[in-house]
């Protein structure tokens, strides 16, 4: 019987603006962590916590739209709505893959900012897409 693979998975690239990203996934029994390093630099964490509720009722887990994941910020600024944007619509990537584990987040703060910006969305589609390829290694 062979063990299942716990290393750590990764995507090393550049993103918008020259930035450089290095993703990170690291699988527990009952955890996923993130780490989301933007030029060298992580310093916000996330629990991304799914409700028993939604885990137990499968027909709303069959529906994005429904995902309810509420980011509780660990570590970084609880008043800095934009990362909690991201890291919901992260979660919700996380969850509709079918991964029911609690998701720990840690990422970059200072390439997102705090005010709107041309160009967010972008970013936030970028993210998204490593995220989603990184998960699929895994």
């Amino acid at each position: 019987m062979s063990l299942p693979d716990r290393r750590p998975r990764e995507i090393l690239c550049e993103g918008p603006e020259g930035a450089q990203f290095a993703f990170y996934a690291v699988l527990f029994d009952d955890k996923l962590v993130l780490n989301i390093l933007i030029d060298g630099v992580m310093d916000t964490s996330f629990d991304l916590p799914l409700s028993t509720s939604k885990v137990i009722d499968s027909q709303v887990l069959a529906s994005d739209e429904s995902l309810g994941i509420e980011p509780v910020v660990l570590v970084g600024d609880p008043h800095n709505l934009k990362l909690q944007v991201v890291a919901g619509q992260i979660g919700k990537v996380v969850y509709s893959m079918g991964n029911r584990k609690n998701v720990i987040l840690t990422m970059g703060s200072r390439w997102f900012g705090k005010d709107p910006k041309d160009g967010d969305f972008d970013k936030l589609m970028f993210v998204l897409g490593k995220i989603k390829e990184l998960l699929l290694k895994a």
